[in-house]
């Protein structure tokens, strides 16, 4: 499902343009996680004290399709997991120079444990984006921007993995898959 295999192709030739992370490059994860898979199949480890936020319809019809929110941070941390549509034509060149054209900061072509994509940072948030071989772009924000949450931001965005190579998430998958099938 994923544009690796094109974005592999586009960037042959510029491979080392492209930063490669994985989440064995963590030493240590900046907080106590829980694995969620979102239904096109990646999984990111979220923190576990973060409470899931409510998206309204309104969201919703905006691409938004999670939100979460640290209860105990004074400056409102939050992400944001948001799809939209590009189109097929839309690849990562395309993606990072539409970043740079609007003035994003530290834009830089990633390979996160095998998903193509582009980090990037604006004035109040840390985010990453990246595309499916459906024409749509998943963007990961958290903010507001500080020197606290980076460690965060970093342990979320390494942690971006598809589904189903999530050897850690795999036990936690199998018994969502067995207690449904009891149902």
């Amino acid at each position: 499902v994923w544009a690796e295999a094109d974005a592999a192709e586009d960037t042959e030739a510029a491979d080392d343009e492209i930063t490669e992370l994985t989440m064995d490059m963590l030493d240590e994860a900046a907080y106590e996680g829980t694995w969620l898979s979102f239904e096109p199949g990646f999984d990111l480890y979220v923190p576990s004290n973060w409470d899931v936020l409510e998206i309204s319809d309104e969201d919703a019809a905006d691409g938004v399709m999670f939100q979460a929110q640290d209860p105990d941070s004074e400056e409102g941390v939050n992400m944001v997991v948001t799809a939209t549509d590009v189109g097929t034509e839309y690849d990562l060149d395309s993606m990072a120079q539409e970043l740079i054209d609007a003035e994003y900061i530290d834009v830089e072509k990633v390979s996160i444990n095998g998903i193509y994509g582009v980090s990037f940072e604006t004035d109040s948030t840390y985010g990453i984006a990246f595309l499916d071989d459906q024409g749509i772009m998943y963007n990961v924000q958290i903010g507001p921007k500080a020197e606290e949450i980076q460690p965060t931001a970093e342990t979320l965005f390494i942690s971006l993995t598809k589904t189903e190579e999530n050897e850690a998430n795999a036990d936690d998958t199998e018994e969502a898959t067995d207690e449904e099938a009891a149902n």
